[in-house]
C-alpha cells in the first residue's frame, strides 16, 4: 500500500508472508550398537518468512531525495536443509536437525538513504544501516548445540556509508545520438565510515578461555566511484 500524506512526502507500507514445504533435510542416524551409521534424506522440511516493511520517501528540500524504511521480519525453519547443511569438507559437522531460528534472521532494520545535491555541483549518497546482530549457536567440545540453535546474537550491526561524486556529460563522436544523454561520474566513496566494530566471527565453544568474545570486523574502505549514466 502506497499513499502521498502531503506534498513530498509518501507513506509506503508493505507485508510479505511466505511459506515453504517439502524442503529436503539431512538427518544423522546413529547406531547405537557401534554399527556403521548413515544420513537420511527426507522431504519433510519446513520453513517459513514473515516481514513487514514501512518506508517514508521525502523531498525535504529542492533537488533532494530522503527515504527511511523499518523492516520487522522473523525466519524460522528447519536447519538442516540442503542449503544448510552444504559444506566443502571432506567429513563436515552435521548436527541431528532442529527446527527454529534460521541463521538469516533479522529480526529489526532500520535503514535511510537519499541523494543532496551540494555546491560546486556535487552529490552526496549516504546509507545508514542499523539492525539485531545475526544469530550464532554455543556448542561443546563435540559441536552439538549448546543452548537453543542460533539462540544468541552478534552485537548490533551500525553501518554509515558515503559517495560524493560529479557528474559530466559524456561525448563521444561516434555515438552522436546518444552521447547528448550520457554522463560520467567521478568522485569518492567510503564504507563504514565511523570505522564501527561489526563483527564477523565469535568464540562460541563453551570450553574455550575465549568463549562469548567477538572477534574480526570490517575495517571501514575507501575508493573511487566511476560509473557511465544515462
Amino acid at each position: 500500500m502506497e499513499r502521498e500524506i502531503r506534498k513530498n512526502l509518501t507513506l509506503r507500507i508493505g507485508y510479505l508472508d511466505s511459506q515453504t514445504r517439502n524442503l529436503f533435510v539431512v538427518d544423522p542416524l546413529i547406531n547405537a550398537t557401534g554399527g556403521n551409521s548413515m544420513f537420511a534424506l527426507a522431504d519433510n522440511g519446513t520453513a517459513s518468512y514473515r516481514r513487514v516493511e514501512v518506508t517514508v520517501h521525502a523531498r525535504p528540500v529542492d533537488h533532494s531525495d530522503l527515504n527511511v524504511s523499518y523492516v520487522w521480519s522473523r525466519s524460522r525453519g528447519d536447519l538442516n536443509t540442503l542449503s544448510q547443511t552444504y559444506m566443502p569438507f571432506e567429513q563436515p559437522v552435521i548436527r541431528s536437525n532442529v527446527t527454529g531460528i534460521l541463521p538469516s534472521d533479522v529480526p529489526n532494520r532500520l535503514i535511510t538513504w537519499g541523494s543532496f545535491d551540494l555546491p560546486l555541483k556535487l552529490t552526496l549518497s549516504p546509507v545508514v544501516d542499523i539492525r539485531t546482530g545475526l544469530p550464532y549457536s554455543n556448542l561443546d567440545v563435540l559441536q552439538n548445540y549448546a543452548g537453543t540453535a542460533y539462540g544468541q546474537r552478534f552485537p548490533t550491526f551500525i553501518s554509515l556509508d558515503a559517495r560524493i561524486y560529479r557528474e559530466f556529460p559524456l561525448h563521444l563522436p561516434f555515438m552522436r545520438e546518444r552521447s547528448t544523454k550520457r554522463k560520467i561520474r567521478f568522485g569518492v566513496y567510503t564504507i563504514n565510515l565511523t570505522n564501527h566494530r561489526n563483527f564477523l566471527a565469535v568464540f562460541n565453544n563453551i570450553e574455550s578461555p575465549l568463549f562469548g568474545r567477538f572477534a574480526g570486523f570490517q575495517h571501514r574502505v575507501d575508493g573511487l566511484v566511476i560509473d557511465l549514466v544515462d
